[in-house]
């Protein structure tokens, strides 16, 4: 899909030649005229950071990574250790440290809530768009956060690679690997968020989910965490150990240690 960088004066973009390549890409400045009718993406850098929003329109509200949402804080103090996501990494049977590789990372939600009950979390992000915006939510995480929260941002790492490269390579095991794959878009009658239905414009479904989960699978070493949308399936393929069903998605559990 087509993309600009819009581009603040006091904004420095340096960083992004990390995650994109600048030699396919047409930065704007700020004040220039970007058509009403433009389809694509557009990268936006500002004082408030990086931001991602599809077409011109000014009323559209932009997609960035905000570790300090007021809504993010309110979902992890919400959460417990026996429910969703930390239940199905294991975080109901023990307190100790969890080393968590999460290689489908997105905008880092579930890494920033593992991190906050005490796991140490590897994203890797394919993407290079979304690994731009988790590297700026990191960076303005760590200006503006406060100690508790500086100390959650160093549990956590991010990596630009393949899933399947960066699996492919790994020599020591994680206790946990994550798969969070993009799901099909569902039915114009159900609602879709606003972040996510943007992701789905810009990001393919993945086809090589089987292949990544046996990979995965050889990888770990305690447990490996799919997530899939809806409620648990009566008979998934490959089979999981075990399923911790949710509302909107449910997690599927491959235990490998």
């Amino acid at each position: 899909m087509q993309m600009i960088v819009e581009k603040c004066d006091e904004a420095d973009i340096s960083y992004l030649d990390e995650f994109l390549d600048f030699k396919n890409l047409e930065v704007v400045q700020e004040d220039t005229s970007i058509p009403a009718d433009y389809p694509g993406l557009i990268l936006r850098a500002d004082s408030r950071g990086l931001s991602l929003r599809l077409g011109a329109d000014s009323l559209t509200l932009p997609t960035s990574v905000d570790f300090l949402s007021h809504r993010l804080h309110h979902r992890i103090n919400t959460s417990r250790r026996s429910q969703g996501l930390p239940k199905a990494v294991g975080l109901d049977k023990t307190r100790d440290s969890i080393t968590v590789l999460d290689v489908t990372s997105g905008l880092g939600i579930d890494a920033w809530s593992l991190a906050a009950f005490g796991c140490r979390v590897h994203m890797v992000e394919k993407s290079g768009v979304m690994a731009a915006l988790l590297f700026d939510g990191i960076k303005r995480a760590n200006s503006e956060g406060n100690a508790e929260e500086r100390a959650i941002l160093e549990r956590i790492t991010l990596t630009h690679a393949d899933a399947h490269d960066f699996l492919s390579a790994l020599n020591e095991s994680p206790d946990v690997i994550t798969l969070d794959p993009m799901f099909p878009p569902r039915s114009k009658s159900a609602k879709v968020k606003k972040d996510m239905a943007l992701m789905q414009q810009f990001l393919p479904v993945n086809d090589d989910l089987e292949s990544l989960l046996a990979l995965a699978i050889q990888k770990a070493g305690k447990r490996v965490v799919l997530k899939r949308p809806g409620k648990s399936e009566k008979n998934p393929d490959p089979k999981p150990d075990f399923q911790v069903p949710g509302k909107a998605c449910h997690f599927q559990v491959y235990l490998t240690g």
